[in-house]
């Protein structure tokens, strides 16, 4: 549906004022989110970071590149606050938004990106050269997951076939370690309903009452994911 028709809809159903008022709401939002992003890639990234990119690595599973919202961080990271021994894996890190949020928050913990775009990898490695606690690695993701990782974060970068390889090698190369998975927009979360995960799902809206301008839900829905250890490496 076209936007001029969702507007003469709203028009239809609500009345010019509400729609006037809504509009208003949107672009304020809009303005002010607009203006974080901003902030975060400039004082960070150096250089701004909006704009998706479409993949050559579709034929390896690969999902376009797109960026998580600044803003729904730290809604996510409510939900699994970091320790400070835990080492922070962004999957298919793309431009590095997500790095740059935890680097926001002052976080020394170790920090693996992992890109399966060389020419990503090398923007993203080089724009954060100077934080030595970083390290970002071009190829494939799955075979490159670092054992010293607890935390993975995963914002749909692979099809589903994919995810179930990722799925496969999570599971047996973190079998003895607790590990947290935070998958949002979860297309293939179904995968790891296999007895081995634990899994919480977060609507934005149902469970926590966020909308989008007072009405739409503004985010993705959010999987929480925890392996079942039966025996903790010591």
């Amino acid at each position: 549906m076209s936007i001029k028709d969702r507007l003469r809809i709203r028009i239809k159903e609500e009345g010019i004022c509400m729609t006037i008022k809504y509009l208003i709401c949107v672009c304020l939002n809009c303005i002010r989110e607009c203006i974080y992003e901003i902030l975060i890639d400039l004082c960070i990234s150096r250089k701004l970071l909006r704009g998706n990119c479409k993949t050559i690595y579709k034929h390896l599973g690969a999902n376009d590149v797109y960026h998580t919202k600044y803003s729904v961080m730290p809604i996510i990271f409510r939900f699994v606050p970091v320790a400070r021994n835990d080492v922070l894996v962004d999957v298919g890190c793309g431009k590095g938004r997500v790095i740059n949020y935890w680097i926001s928050r002052r976080l020394k913990n170790q920090i693996v990106g992992l890109e399966l775009d060389e020419r990503v990898a090398k923007c993203t490695k080089d724009q954060l050269s100077r934080y030595k606690n970083i390290t970002i690695i071009a190829g494939d993701a799955i075979a490159n997951l670092p054992q010293e990782g607890t935390i993975f974060y995963f914002y749909n970068p692979f099809t589903e076939d994919k995810v179930k390889q990722f799925e496969e090698t999570m599971s047996a190369k973190f079998n003895k370690k607790p590990i947290t998975i935070i998958y949002y927009n979860p297309k293939s979360v179904h995968v790891f309903e296999n007895g081995n995960w634990r899994i919480r799902y977060i609507n934005f809206e149902k469970d926590l009452g966020l909308k989008k301008w007072g009405r739409i839900n503004k985010y993705h829905d959010l999987a929480i994911i925890k392996n079942i250890v039966t025996h903790i490496e010591r």
